[in-house]
């Protein structure tokens, strides 16, 4: 058979099934078996001196699979844990599931979706797999089901077989349910917009809990996944790659690389896309197309709990910047933090109160991989991501901090006062009137600096974000 299939899948099935592609479907197969890989082919093939003087790319290729097949083997002391594995498998079966849908749209209704200069090239797709997925959430749960009872009975320990049987499944449904609907409704929600934008959202069925301080030697209280400390084991750093998955497991000095035992969150960070994690695209310049990912992505990852997200801005050149408030960051807890009651039965921000928090705003340098130019962009790390935000939440809050981040001076204020914020976390008090307010113009001026914007959309949401902040405000009263 041309393209690559292993000796290992000489079983009836994937013989059979294999056997009917068509050459394209099976290029199909190879591209979202390698990821990454394909993604960083150039680099991965000069780094392992692969070259043939015929036919080089497609030698190349069947090169990188035979060593991602022998790598992408689920170890036999792993396989043994049972209670893991249908958890485990679901998530590998949905990502690869994703990413075929992702490449069917490119292939049947890539010309109708628009893609922004500077940014992720392939985040229209996405956004419109992921509008798909939730469609049909049903048919597919059904389906993996079945393919994982399948890959049990089996033994099967490869992730070549999972990829073909998740082909399989995606190639059945997209011929009955058709793509058009999903691809129409991602396009509804973009409101236009000119400042860059990406998100990194969070997840973990422990919470802060997730983090290795708290988590070391306590994997069991969440099951079935253990805190992902079997995250690498399954190789779900490679097949969430379109997500920019990876395990984030607070180890500071080795963030990026595995540290074996230890869990952590489960993140998807959307603003990177290679995993050496050099270079960095915005996600998008839409903040309606941005809320609606956000959204989607939450309900994408259903298994596992969301909990916080981070929101890139860039920073645009305004002129003349207004010094940030300390009311200025409570109002921003206020839209985006995780005002509670605690188990004393007293309101807090959780986040501050329970030490989840280094900094609420950090600004860094994103290198592009389009202009290589470092771009500086701020980021909000306070936010709580929560899966009951519906979409108008989510855009009033981006725009709020999209606003707000074109006119204030955070270069050289970007030293929150965190004291002070530490403080009001434990025991909040509630803003005067004229302290909102003060916020809101500031928020108003940054919003209706982006020409692009609709201006009666404006003001709709600055109304909800009035009412967001006067409805807090009154529970600290």
């Amino acid at each position: 058979m041309p393209f690559f299939f292993p000796e290992h899948a000489q079983h009836p099935f994937y013989g059979t099934f294999y056997g009917r592609l068509s050459a394209v479907e099976r290029g199909m197969v190879l591209r979202e078996f390698i990821g990454v890989t394909y993604r960083r082919r150039f680099q991965f093939f000069n780094r392992y001196r692969f070259h043939h003087p015929q036919s080089a790319f497609k030698n190349n290729l069947y090169l990188a699979a035979q060593r991602q097949d022998r790598r992408f083997c689920i170890r036999r002391r792993i396989w043994r844990k049972k209670q893991l594995l249908p958890a485990y498998l679901k998530l590998i079966f949905r990502h690869y599931v994703l990413g075929f849908v992702v490449q069917m749209i490119r292939k049947r209704h890539a010309r109708v979706l628009p893609t922004e200069p500077g940014c992720y090239p392939d985040a229209p797709l996405i956004l419109a797999a992921l509008e798909w997925f939730a469609e049909h959430e049903p048919e597919l749960e059904a389906l993996i089901e079945k393919q994982i009872a399948q890959v049990l009975a089996e033994d099967s320990r490869h992730l070549y077989l999972y990829c073909l049987r998740a082909f399989y499944i995606t190639r059945q449904l997209c011929d009955t349910l058709p793509l058009q609907a999903a691809v129409t409704r991602s396009l509804r929600y973009r409101i236009g917009g000119q400042v860059p934008l990406g998100a990194e959202l969070e997840f973990s069925n422990l919470g802060h809990r997730a983090s290795f301080e708290h988590s070391f030697g306590r994997h069991g209280q969440d099951q079935p996944f253990r805190n992902f400390i079997y995250f690498h084991q399954f190789f779900l750093e490679d097949v969430s790659w379109r997500l920019g998955g990876y395990l984030d497991h607070h180890v500071r000095l080795r963030r990026y690389l595995s540290v074996p035992w230890i869990g952590g969150f489960f993140e998807y960070n959307l603003v990177r896309i290679d995993y050496p994690r050099r270079y960095s695209l915005p996600l998008t310049r839409d903040p309606g197309f941005l809320a609606r990912y956000i959204q989607r992505v939450v309900a994408f990852n259903r298994c596992v709990a969301p909990h916080s997200l981070h929101l890139n801005v860039e920073c645009v050149d305004q002129g003349a910047l207004l010094v940030p408030q300390l009311s200025d960051y409570l109002c921003l807890l206020l839209l985006g933090g995780d005002l509670t009651v605690d188990d004393n039965g007293r309101l807090c921000e959780r986040r501050f109160a329970r030490n989840e928090l280094i900094k609420m705003v950090q600004q860094r340098r994103h290198e592009s991989l389009f202009d290589h130019i470092h771009h500086l962009v701020t980021e909000y790390a306070f936010l709580r991501l929560s899966a009951t935000r519906g979409y108008d939440d989510w855009l009033s809050l981006i725009l709020a901090l999209a606003g707000f981040n074109r006119v204030s001076d955070l270069g050289r204020y970007c030293l929150e006062p965190l004291g002070d914020l530490l403080y009001w976390a434990h025991q909040p008090q509630a803003l005067a009137g004229q302290e909102i307010e003060s916020f809101l113009a500031k928020v108003e001026q940054g919003m209706l600096a982006d020409s692009s914007l609709d201006k009666v959309l404006v003001q709709c949401h600055l109304r909800r974000l009035r009412h967001w902040l006067e409805r807090q405000n009154a529970r600290l009263t």
